[in-house]
């Protein structure tokens, strides 16, 4: 079974966390430098990065259980 990825733009993905947790701390800031360092993956549409939530997701899971 092959699963679309939910892309977002960096504002969308953003959007979406604070939607689900309103006390999120993660900023568009944190995101962009994130993508910027190879640490969440993208895809260009034009000028604009698109993220995979599941990835952003895995990511902050991940960096969260590593401090």
């Amino acid at each position: 079974m092959n699963k679309t990825p939910k892309m977002r733009t960096i504002s969308a993905a953003i959007r979406e966390i604070k939607e689900s947790d309103p006390n999120s701390c993660f900023t568009e800031h944190a995101l962009r430098k994130a993508i910027l360092t190879k640490h969440i993956p993208t895809v260009m549409a034009g000028k604009k990065y698109l993220v995979d939530m599941d990835v952003v997701y895995a990511y902050l899971e991940n960096n969260s259980l590593a401090a």
